[in-house]
């Protein structure tokens, strides 16, 4: 930065002593953010007391990052002082550009060394609501049938997050996908399940009409049983959250024998030997396959398609890294896939495959955020005893 911009703001804690006030913590609400994004917060905590920012540098053509809104006229503040505690926001311009960005800005109190922080906005992007850091995140698909959406909550342990996200179909009224986390903070401590039936609410957006979801507050009767994609034992952190895995937009049409037996032990398996062992983040994408026209009909007397197999695809990073500051050897994947009825019998080995193989099936491209360099390795990987099975 320059000299003479850090020289300046040093001088806003001349005279403020160098005692020691207890140590201020400093950090971005989010260091990376999508292109659409206006807004980002800088989050202290420590002893209440003064402290002062500036934005010392940002790249680009022209100025994207202010402590002030941009509106026509308005100028570019790039110095303001807050109280320890209290989030400071910033202002940003959206980046139309195709090139990624970034901003400096430096955060002081009195006694403590300057801290520095990184802000980094993604290149434009014409899908960027959807664009997630996130290493279940499958890769946009456009069909004018598909809605996205997200279900974010609350957990006892672990604060507001994401529940798991979809890509619904409304012609079929089945979710293609469900993907979503799971570490112990989604499943601990235990609550019982709610077996709360319902329609997605759409207290979230994007709203998805109730007309183009399936009735599951009714059994579906004898053709079917209501078949979660996020498990509901995946989600045993509070009741509110295990409340979301009953709506109507995570449930599929199973076969009854092939729900209760080999899919609940699938299920079982994945949390009993990787989401309770307190090590790395599974991250889980569930769905369906349709390869006829089979439908039921539920209680309202909606056609539900009726999915002719079901599979799961699972990846995992060694040593807590990110999915995509990982290489090819510290990533794990790996494939499920069964039909839907009740002639799966046997280990779950004999149902396990690739991730690839699951994409060539199905058209999705999943886990967007492997490294380009290592993506086809780990999708090619086929080894059930690195999942102890």
């Amino acid at each position: 930065m320059p000299a003479w911009v850090l020289a300046g703001f040093l001088l806003l804690f001349a005279g403020c002593g160098d005692d020691d006030q207890g140590l201020l913590v400093v950090q971005l609400a989010a260091e990376t953010v999508n292109c659409e994004t206006t807004t980002d917060r800088i989050v202290t905590v420590g002893e209440q007391r003064p402290f002062a920012a500036a934005i010392v540098s940002q790249s680009g053509d022209s100025a994207w990052c202010s402590f002030e809104p941009f509106a026509s006229g308005a100028s570019v503040v790039l110095e303001k002082s807050g109280t320890v505690g209290i989030h400071l926001i910033i202002y940003l311009a959206r980046n139309e550009s195709d090139e990624d960005r970034s901003a400096t800005i430096v955060v002081g109190a009195s006694g403590q060394s300057v801290i520095t922080l990184t802000l980094r906005q993604l290149a434009y992007s014409p899908t960027a609501f959807f664009d997630r850091q996130w290493g279940e995140q499958p890769a946009y698909q456009k069909n004018e049938d598909y809605t996205y959406k997200t279900y974010y909550t609350t957990l006892t342990r672990g604060g507001r997050v994401r529940n798991y996200s979809i890509c619904f179909d409304k012609e079929k009224r089945v979710s293609h996908w469900v993907a979503y986390p799971l570490t112990t903070n989604y499943v601990e401590p235990s609550v019982v399940r709610t077996n709360r039936w319902a329609y997605d609410p759409n207290n979230q957006q994007p709203a998805i009409p109730q007309s183009e979801q399936s009735n599951v507050v009714r059994a579906f009767g004898r053709d079917a049983v209501r078949g979660h994609q996020c498990p509901s034992a995946d989600r045993y952190s509070n009741e509110a959250t295990n409340a979301m895995t009953f709506y109507a937009t995570n449930i599929m049409p199973q076969n009854y024998d092939f729900n209760g037996d080999i899919w609940a032990k699938l299920e079982k398996k994945i949390r009993d030997n990787m989401g309770f062992s307190r090590q790395d983040t599974i991250f889980v994408v569930t769905g369906t396959y349709f390869g006829n026209d089979r439908t039921i009909t539920d209680a309202s007397g909606n056609k539900v398609a009726y999915p002719s197999h079901c599979w799961k695809v699972l990846l995992r990073s060694s040593g807590r890294r990110a999915v995509w500051e990982s290489s090819a050897d510290q990533l794990y994947g790996i494939g499920f896939w069964f039909a839907n009825d009740a002639s799966n019998t046997g280990p779950l080995s004999r149902y396990s495959t690739s991730i690839a193989d699951i994409e060539q099936k199905t058209g999705f491209t999943f886990f967007r955020n492997i490294p380009a360099d290592a993506a086809a390795q780990v999708k090619a990987q086929h080894n059930p005893t690195d999942w102890s099975i």
